[in-house]
């Protein structure tokens, strides 16, 4: 669905090809990227779909090496970054993805693998903040990852 802020009102969109929960979201050049996540079945993906708004359609992208849920999404200079989640294993891998040649790597691993962390970009850099490093043990450290 989208929302427009001038009408204050919701519209229904072309839906995803996998519905998944834990997922995470970018936006380059005005199409928005969704990674990741869990299916309804139970499970991890590395799914990567692009929608465009501008003809309302979804394409599948090349899929993340690491399949994983809850984890940070943040996008500095054209490049999507995934940091941390969890696939059964709370991660520490970090993976970029560059939708000009559709191809991921593998950069800098975060110190501390965590998943559900909360995260942000500012001034180029990407910031994972909290999350947990098992069931139920809280992390209340800030990481930076610099490109």
């Amino acid at each position: 669905e989208a929302f427009d802020p001038v009408a204050n009102s919701w519209s229904t969109k072309a839906s995803m090809s996998t519905a998944r929960t834990g997922l995470g979201a970018g936006v380059i050049n005005g199409i928005l990227y969704a990674v990741g996540g869990s299916p309804t079945g139970g499970g991890y993906v590395g799914t990567l779909e692009a929608y465009n708004p501008a003809d309302n359609s979804w394409s599948t992208k090349a899929p993340m090496p690491t399949p994983r849920a809850d984890m940070v999404v943040g996008v500095i200079n054209g490049i999507l970054y995934v940091a941390g989640g969890n696939n059964g294993d709370h991660l520490a891998t970090v993976e970029a993805y560059n939708p000009g040649t559709d191809t991921w790597s593998t950069v800098a691993s975060l110190p501390t693998a965590r998943t559900a962390a909360k995260g942000t970009v500012s001034n180029g850099l990407l910031y994972v903040i909290g999350g947990y490093t098992g069931a139920s043990t809280a992390v209340g450290t800030v990481e930076v990852y610099t490109p």
